[in-house]
């Protein structure tokens, strides 16, 4: 009995916190004019996760809580790609290919993977682009949130699975056409042109540990508008 009782303060205390990092964040992210909401009501997903599941949220989301507070700080805004994902890579510990900022703009979204696909950063545009909530985004997988062609998404995994594997050691452009990628909980199911413009390893201590991917996405429909 004492046991669950301790597993259940833990689970409050991270509930809490999750809570007061998320609405941190969406207040960061409304001061340059993304509207996002931390949670719904009971927070039904995180909820369901389990303590371990829950830990490794919060640890994530207070990671991309200080790098937001770090990059406002030092006066530069959250929707600098340069600046912001150089921050990320520093703080991670990874180092980049030299060239990945030659195919990255302002307008890109750029997202950082371990190499068992777990999502480690994702910069202003994503959260400019999606219309979850901070707690559907960390607590559901994204093939529970996001639909596409299988062909693509098989193309997708193809090309990861060889730069993570070191059979691509340098910065690639996959042979991924545009596709329609398409939200599937939300309530605006926002579909989107996407287009994978570049994979690159990241390597901690001379070893890939993480892949970026760049990409563009266009609106092409918004139930709510």
């Amino acid at each position: 009995m004492a046991k669950v009782n301790f597993q259940e303060n833990i689970s409050l205390r991270l509930l809490e916190e999750f809570k007061v990092v998320a609405q941190k964040v969406c207040m960061m992210l409304a001061a340059e004019g993304v509207h996002r909401r931390p949670y719904v009501e009971d927070l039904p997903y995180f909820q369901s996760l389990s303590l371990e599941k829950k830990q490794e949220i919060v640890k994530t989301l207070v990671f991309f809580k200080e790098l937001c507070e770090e990059q406002t700080a030092e006066g530069y805004k959250l929707k600098d790609n340069f600046t912001f994902v150089w921050r990320a890579f520093r703080k991670l510990g990874y180092v980049p290919r030299a060239d990945v900022f030659n195919f990255m703009s302002d307008e890109d979204l750029v997202e950082i993977y371990s190499k068992d696909n777990k999502q480690l950063y994702c910069n202003f545009k994503f959260f400019e682009c999606c219309s979850y909530t901070l707690e559907e985004l960390y607590s559901l997988e994204w093939w529970n949130l996001y639909e596409r062609d299988p062909a693509m998404t098989s193309k997708i995994f193809n090309a990861a699975s060889k730069v993570i594997s070191g059979d691509i050691t340098e910065s690639y452009v996959p042979q991924v056409e545009p596709h329609l990628l398409k939200e599937i909980r939300s309530e605006e199911k926002r579909v989107f042109m996407q287009q994978i413009k570049l994979m690159s390893p990241l390597k901690r201590d001379k070893r890939v540990d993480a892949i970026l991917v760049i990409e563009s996405a266009t609106l092409v429909e918004n139930r709510k508008v």
